[in-house]
């Protein structure tokens, strides 16, 4: 899952180290979640919860069986969110442990 480069960034980039993401994509071995995060576009109406994220998330990982997650980078997540740095920082903890 990225939230800083589109899906076809990801790719140009991830080329020069000799991977094709679209074939890896195409034999059901890597998905590529791009998340776009902008926060002149979000507005408050409430608690703010990942819950939505996670349900993107295990689509994607369900969708190939996939054993293992990439966030890139997790700290855009809440850059761009109206949530408390102390809420981030915990949120954060339960991502990577």
């Amino acid at each position: 899952m990225a939230f800083e480069e589109t899906e076809e960034d990801l790719r140009k980039n991830v080329a020069s180290l000799g991977y094709d993401l679209k074939e890896l994509s195409d034999r059901k071995k890597l998905v590529v979640d791009y998340v776009h995060i902008e926060r002149s576009e979000i507005e408050e109406t409430g608690e703010y919860d990942l819950e939505g994220l996670f349900v993107r998330l295990g689509y994607a990982i369900d969708s190939i069986g996939a054993k293992r997650v990439v966030l890139d980078t997790i700290e855009s997540i809440f850059a761009g969110l109206p949530i408390h740095p102390f809420c981030a920082r915990n949120c954060a903890v339960c991502f990577v442990g």
